[in-house]
């Protein structure tokens, strides 16, 4: 054993070791960096979506009632103002930026967020007249982006 570390610690041997052990890792990080870096990335684009959708919910879930909402001050308006005011509020754009990205990368989820998107996308794009109809859509498509989103998130309180 005592000639094995002697012979190991000779100059010659001891330097080619350990380029070769050097050569190994750099092979090893080479090959697994971007693995590593592209499913961190997705991690992170998934998470920002959930949070868009997350907050989505809390002003698409006001929405889907047709009465007349009051406000905190007790004044009272109607439903096609309260809409027309949250729909504002909504937000798409980390959706419209990322969804090419998670379809290519990780389909499950693409397919889990774009069908409560999809809801979310109706509720935006609800025809301005007449008045009622787009009322009535913003409403329909509400009540589907809830459904669809308590089914994928769980009952929200």
């Amino acid at each position: 054993m005592l000639e094995f570390w002697i012979e190991t610690l000779k100059p010659s041997v001891f330097w080619t070791a350990l380029a070769a052990i050097g050569t190994l890792m750099a092979v090893l990080v080479a090959l697994l960096y971007p693995l590593s870096s592209k499913y961190f990335r997705n991690n992170r684009i998934e998470a920002l979506i959930e949070a868009e959708i997350k907050g989505n919910f809390e002003k698409i879930r006001r929405m889907t009632s047709k009465e007349d909402h009051q406000l905190p001050r007790g004044q009272k308006i109607g439903a096609m103002e309260h809409n027309d005011a949250l729909v504002k509020h909504v937000d798409l754009r980390l959706w419209e930026q990322y969804r090419y990205i998670l379809a290519a990368e990780r389909p499950v989820a693409f397919q889990k967020y774009q069908a409560i998107n999809r809801h979310a996308e109706g509720v935006l794009d609800a025809p301005t007249k007449p008045a009622l109809m787009r009322l009535t859509l913003q409403v329909t498509e509400a009540q589907s982006y809830v459904a669809k989103f308590e089914e994928a998130f769980g009952k929200q309180p």
